[in-house]
């Protein structure tokens, strides 16, 4: 302030016209006529009708309830054109907007729902008698998943058909005061309701005439619940709306809203459910293949570069580091996205000399899991720690590896989202990727990127584990599976698959000798399940199922062995355990024959090991490739069964009488 009692923009604005002018304006009356100052983060309401003020002054309290931050500038860009208006609550007033941008016109609408609300309010008028409600003023919240969204709006609740359950639905939002998912899916989940109750010959508006049979079309009408485009909903989203829709009961009878509602209207447990439907025996899976993943690698240098989280808050190398390191503990350890954004800061462990990772199991509430992870993986973390310990970020992330980069974030760490939209975002950026396999004129396949997402990678961990033929219990182990039937389910191999691989290496069959004998892929399908390191044509072994052999684990003694490419990992790892066999038999003293008969099964297994290489030596390099794959499938399908592999038993020698 100065002598004339005004700031400094003005006193040189006022000395100037001053200048300009034979006789000089006091500055008393010239102020009044003249704009205010304002600086980025301030905007004012003088301008307006004293009405509008007030209105305005009131729904800008109340909006700074509902958003994460108060941007001024929308709010001062709303005002100017508001200036001839006479109230928030005239619906025309957005049409004064001069090309809207849509977040002035989401700033008008919000500060006229405030209006609205307070006036309602005023008048005595209560949400919860009220068909069009709005979300915003009923304070409801997002889940905390830290990604901003557009706040929701109003929601006219006359979709529903039924006054009573209507007024459940209003007496459950306005009194549970949900998250705007659950509100979402329950009002979804009451409409398909409504839809079937609407069928009957009173349009379901008695309450107290409804019956079981109500209930089980109700039912009926979730279990062929489908999208807008017709496809049909997942049978876990369906079960879910279900029982949304049977919570929404429940809640209205507990709280007496639904007293009327007849008793015979419920859901049984036994027979309403929506069955979990059976995976198609010809789905691969959605792993992303190695190939495809070896192709994402050579582009990493660009990943989390571009608009993606964060792009605002830290420098473009620790961006890039942040999502490089991400993207290779997705990829090394197969965790869900969740377990990877949610690790801790100090994650590694030493475990006798090797690297262990520290995670949680969030979705099985088992926490502070151990899993071994490379030495590579290892490195690429401490590398991302030491870069993060250079950043100031907000405090309440500290303890987590990889933080929050804004305090606006609902989450302490950063969002599972966020790595999905940086990885969508990355992909789609990149040249085409090649998927396996050749089209009919010998054009390599492109791969569709939008099955590259974050979960694709915990497919493609435990794919990479059963194709190198890690046992189900180990792979149990390392994905963490309560149950073994679902560790199982990444060893599927789609049957027309398999019956590729099957005809591919019944021509590539050996002998005891080494020499070809190829047969049927029927024949070599039989066989290929009959012994564990090969195929086996002894008649009364097959028919039993592998569960008759003399000799047991002797199978490169026999003449009915038939071994093919896909045991030569087997092969390689029984001549091991023979080996190990031998030498503890020695460290024994064990008598001769013992040791002499474990050398003569590890020259005759590494015979045959020696044999088939040199036969696919022998080979064209592309039908090598071939046979690599399809011994890769086999040795999938093999690891997923759950027949006994292994003829743990002798054949009973007959009655001699």
């Amino acid at each position: 302030m100065n002598s004339s009692g005004l700031c400094n923009y003005h006193w040189r604005a006022w000395r100037a016209e001053c200048r300009s002018r034979a006789d000089p304006v006091p500055a008393a009356q010239w102020a009044p006529h003249q704009p205010l100052y304002l600086l980025a983060h301030q905007f004012h309401l003088a301008p307006l009708p004293q009405l509008l003020r007030w209105e305005a002054l009131y729904a800008v309290q109340q909006m700074d309830q509902w958003v994460r931050a108060l941007e001024p500038h929308w709010i001062r860009g709303v005002i100017s054109h508001l200036t001839t208006a006479d109230t928030l609550l005239d619906a025309t007033n957005t049409a004064r907007l001069t090309k809207p941008h849509q977040a002035a016109v989401r700033t008008l609408e919000n500060l006229q729902s405030a209006a609205r609300a307070g006036y309602s309010e005023f008048s005595g008028i209560t949400l919860i008698d009220q068909d069009v409600i709005d979300l915003r003023v009923l304070g409801l919240r997002h889940s905390a998943s830290g990604k901003r969204r557009q706040l929701p709006g109003r929601v006219d609740l006359r979709t529903v058909r039924q006054p009573w359950l209507r007024q459940a639905l209003r007496h459950w939002v306005t009194t549970a005061r949900p998250t705007t998912e659950d509100f979402k899916r329950t009002f979804h989940a009451t409409t398909i309701a409504s839809a079937t109750l609407a069928q009957r010959a009173d349009a379901g508006d008695d309450p107290a005439a409804l019956t079981f049979a109500d209930a089980t079309l109700a039912v009926d009408a979730f279990r062929a619940a489908r999208k807008r485009d017709g496809t049909p909903y997942s049978s876990s989203f369906r079960r879910s709306l279900l029982g949304m829709f049977f919570q929404l009961i429940a809640y209205g009878r507990r709280c007496g809203t639904l007293d009327d509602l007849a008793g015979t209207f419920t859901r049984v447990p036994v027979e309403h459910v929506i069955s979990v439907e059976e995976p198609n025996e010809d789905f691969i899976g959605k792993a992303i293949p190695e190939s495809v993943i070896r192709q994402l690698d050579t582009h990493l240098d660009t990943l989390g570069t571009g608009n993606t989280y964060g792009c605002r808050d830290i420098a473009p190398d620790a961006r890039h580091l942040l999502y490089r390191t991400m993207y290779i503990v997705l990829r090394d350890t197969g965790r869900r996205p969740l377990e990877i954004v949610s690790l801790a800061r100090d994650c590694l462990e030493n475990h006798n000399g090797q690297p262990t990772l520290i995670w949680d199991n969030h979705k099985r509430k088992r926490h502070r899991r151990r899993l071994p992870i490379t030495t590579s993986t290892a490195d690429a973390i401490r590398t991302w720690q030491a870069r993060r310990d250079q950043l100031h970020l907000p405090a309440k992330g500290d303890r987590f590896l990889f933080p929050s980069l804004t305090p606006l974030s609902d989450a302490p760490h950063i969002s599972s989202t966020y790595l999905s939209d940086a990885l969508r975002l990355w992909a789609d950026a990149l040249p085409p990727l090649h998927a396996e396999g050749t089209d009919s004129k010998g054009q390599r396949l492109i791969f569709d990127r939008s099955l590259i997402y974050p979960y694709a990678f915990r497919h493609s961990y435990a794919q990479r584990h059963a194709d190198a033929g890690t046992p189900v219990d180990v792979l149990r182990e390392l994905m963490d599976h309560k149950s073994i039937a679902m560790t199982q389910r990444y060893y599927t191999v789609s049957l027309k698959r398999k019956s590729e691989a099957v005809a591919k290496l019944s021509a590539h069959v050996l002998d005891q000798h080494g020499h070809l004998s190829p047969s049927s892929s029927t024949a070599y399908e039989m066989r290929s399940v009959a012994v564990p390191y090969g195929g086996c044509t002894e008649p009364s072994n097959v028919k039993a199922g592998g569960q008759a052999c003399p000799i047991r684990f002797q199978c490169a003694g026999c003449g009915f062995y038939r071994p093919d490419p896909s045991y030569l990992p087997a092969i390689e790892h029984h001549i091991n355990e023979l080996r190990a066999d031998r030498e503890t038999a020695l460290a024994m003293s064990a008598a001769e024959f013992v040791t002499t008969a474990l050398t003569a099964q590890i020259t005759a297994y590494q015979r045959v090991i020696d044999r088939m290489n040199t036969h696919l030596a022998s080979l064209p390099a592309s039908e090598r490739v071939q046979i690599e794959e399809a011994s890769t499938v086999l040795r999938k399908a093999r690891a997923g069964d759950n027949h006994t592999l292994l003829p743990l038993t002798t054949a009973r020698p007959k009655d001699p009488r």
